[in-house]
């Protein structure tokens, strides 16, 4: 099995485009003639859904206690193996002069194990797990925490900036805020939003929320700084499926914003029982405590800054090797100081104070 911080070029890879439409014609062409043959059509971006199904509540609540059992069930019901289709179009030009950028198309297999929950939290971490060749390529990938009626939101700003604002007791009632973290645990962005459960569908959507650029675009553009995310998460038959209305932003050295294009984005989690995972659960039973306290050291940092700059972007790759480098070493037997982790936080941004307590900020 291979599993290296060498890997995250190949986690841009798999998570890139992997196939693009051909070449459009200048607005000023003429247009063709039709050919004798009709085109194509266009493939679905949705999969064919499974004829039986059980939802995970079978009514719709009537009460509080009944709606945060279901929001709860719903969210656990995305854990699981998946067979994962990516699928990115920019829908508008939205500033002058501007070329949209072809579709992006790529999958994955990816394991998606609940590795906490305390009733009123839960963590989804999610591990890509590929097979090349006769090869296994594990990588950890991104972790999603859901946290019910939470007192504040560690919100994204851009240029590598969060800040700590408060929740209304009234805004956060009923709610459930969704933590998106990066592949070494550092935040990325958060949104806040309501599950429901009318017509037979469970579904979540969030506020509007600022996040970095994806990793499929991070190094390769350098045209516009964050994207302005409206993010739907609905149960399907199959699996599940996490819906985006995506705004590129740019953001100038004054601090204005404008737009630059918007984006539909479907990420398609479908269950499938026909891939060995095992290599996955391996990895994650192996590392698993490591993880556990780059976590913690993550938090702990957290809760002692209202506002704070990682550097480079939550995205940088540079920290994300060195945290791989310490997990492939704990791979093979050794242990991690926490020294070591906590080097690895302060040169990139986050502050630790020595001795400090965590803070309650939930």
């Amino acid at each position: 099995m291979m599993v290296r911080f060498a890997l995250i070029p190949l986690l841009a890879a798999l998570l890139g485009a992997c196939a693009t439409p051909a070449a459009r014609a200048p607005a000023s062409a003429p247009v063709a003639a039709a050919p004798d043959t009709a085109p194509a059509k266009p493939k679905p971006l949705a999969e064919p859904a499974p004829a039986q199904y059980t939802r995970p509540c079978a009514s719709l609540p009537s009460t509080p206690a009944e709606a945060f059992d279901c929001d709860r069930r719903s969210i656990l019901a995305m854990a699981g193996e998946f067979r994962v289709r990516f699928a990115f179009d920019e829908t508008a030009a939205l500033s002058p002069g501007y070329a949209p950028r072809d579709p992006q198309r790529s999958g994955a297999t990816e394991l998606v194990e609940v590795i906490a929950d305390d009733g009123r939290s839960i963590a989804l971490q999610h591990i890509l797990v590929m097979k090349i060749g006769d090869e296994d390529h594990v990588i950890k990938h991104w972790r999603q925490d859901w946290h019910y009626e939470p007192k504040t939101l560690l919100r994204y700003r851009g240029n590598g900036r969060f800040d700590r604002e408060k929740v209304a007791a009234a805004d956060a009632r009923g709610a459930w805020s969704q933590i998106v973290y990066e592949v070494d645990d550092a935040p990325r962005y958060t949104g806040i939003g309501h599950w429901t459960h009318a017509d037979g569908i469970d579904a979540w959507t969030s506020d509007l929320t600022l996040r970095p650029l994806p990793r499929r675009e991070y190094s390769k553009r350098k045209d516009y700084q964050v994207l302005e995310v409206v993010n739907r998460h609905t149960l399907t038959p199959g699996g599940w499926v996490h819906e985006q209305d995506n705004t590129k932003v740019v953001i100038d050295e004054g601090g204005a914003r404008h737009a630059l294009a918007r984006e539909r984005g479907i990420n398609e989690y479908v269950r499938i029982g026909d891939f060995d995972f095992g290599p996955g659960k391996a990895y994650w039973n192996k590392t698993k405590g490591y993880w556990a306290d780059v976590r913690a050291r993550w938090e702990a940092g957290l809760a002692m800054a209202d506002s704070f700059v990682l550097t480079p972007d939550p995205d940088g790759e540079p920290r994300i090797m060195e945290f791989f480098g310490q997990a492939e070493r704990v791979e093979k037997g050794e242990t991690i100081a926490r020294d070591e982790i906590d080097a690895i936080l302060v040169r990139h941004g986050l502050p630790l104070p020595a001795g400090k307590a965590v803070a309650e900020t939930r």
